[in-house]
């Protein structure tokens, strides 16, 4: 066509045949550049949305896997609690009975871990001189 533009012999109404179609051509072109570009755009946005779902979804996995982590730890923390307190009464009972069996055995005990005690807080550079008097 663009020897048709340079003729000689083309006539006016050729030219603006031409010149038409050229103009239709590139509105033709202009428009489909839009809808590509409008469908790229769609689709980052689809894209985006899709990408902003899955990180609040992993987000709130993450905060309920947390506060059921939580709460297995207390319910653990509670009936290891339990345990040791039984087994703290078990032990107090025991050491009231024994110290009610033998008075004097459990007099003679007591002293002698009160010896150790301070022999292990009085002897030479366990305290720094002068904090003790």
């Amino acid at each position: 066509m663009e020897g048709q533009l340079t003729d000689d012999t083309l006539t006016q109404e050729q030219a603006v045949e031409v010149a038409r179609k050229r103009g239709e051509d590139a509105l033709y072109q202009g428009r489909r550049a839009t809808a590509n570009a409008e469908d790229g755009r769609g689709q980052v946005r689809t894209m985006g949305r899709a990408v902003g779902d899955q990180v609040r979804s992993a987000a709130s996995d993450a905060g309920a896997t947390a506060q059921d982590l939580a709460r297995r730890v207390r319910e653990q923390a509670a009936v290891a609690g339990d345990v040791f307190y039984q087994q703290g009464a078990r032990a107090g009972k025991y050491l009231t009975q024994n110290v009610n069996e033998y008075p004097l055995t459990a007099l003679l005990i007591a002293a002698a871990i009160g010896y150790g005690v301070a022999y292990l807080m009085l002897r030479e550079g366990a305290i720094p001189r002068g904090a003790h008097r």
